[in-house]
């Protein structure tokens, strides 16, 4: 017991002293001006409406735009490198997660006349890097096409049993 005891202990000052040094390290970040237009061309038409998105839905949060904004490109980032070099399920949904949601804030947040093209670029940026972060991923097979199935005719007749003479009187009469 006191072992585990001690176990849980050294885990709980781990958590802390792993989460002081997140928030350190999110208060650290560069002020990046999500309201800007800073990059231009295809990437500034995925861009730009994800900047706008996140700076006029962060208004109420504790933490900044411009800290959500980075949190979301290095998760874009991290997810595309992990699903790469680990290949795992829980990377790749959050990749695949992570493109839909950006997707849909370009969508939400591009003019009207201009919507539906955005989104495609968007989506057409996405699955491109997709080929790397789901390398290796396999669709199941739904039929296995081994070739013609193996069917077996035996011609048999099975006659079901006869009753004998003790059973013919099968006539019930009312009382």
């Amino acid at each position: 017991m006191t072992a585990f005891s001690f176990v849980v202990f050294l885990f709980t000052g781990a958590v802390d002293v792993l989460m002081d040094a997140v928030g350190s390290l999110l208060t650290a970040v560069p002020t990046v001006k999500i309201s800007d237009n800073t990059s231009t061309g295809v990437w500034a038409t995925i861009d730009n409406p994800i900047r706008s998105y996140i700076a006029a839905h962060c208004a109420d949060l504790p933490i900044s735009g411009s800290t959500v904004y980075t949190l979301w490109r290095f998760t874009g980032l991290f997810c595309l490198v992990a699903g790469f070099f680990t290949r795992s399920n829980g990377v790749r949904l959050t990749w695949t997660a992570w493109g839909a949601a950006s997707i849909a804030m370009v969508w939400t947040t591009t003019l009207d006349t201009s919507r539906i093209v955005a989104a495609g670029v968007a989506l057409l940026a996405w699955t491109l890097a997709s080929a790397f972060a789901l390398r290796g991923l396999k669709c199941p097979r739904v039929f296995n096409n081994v070739g013609a199935p193996q069917i077996t005719v035996r011609p048999e007749i099975h006659v079901p049993a006869q009753p004998g003479p003790a059973d013919t009187d099968n006539v019930r009469h009312l009382r």
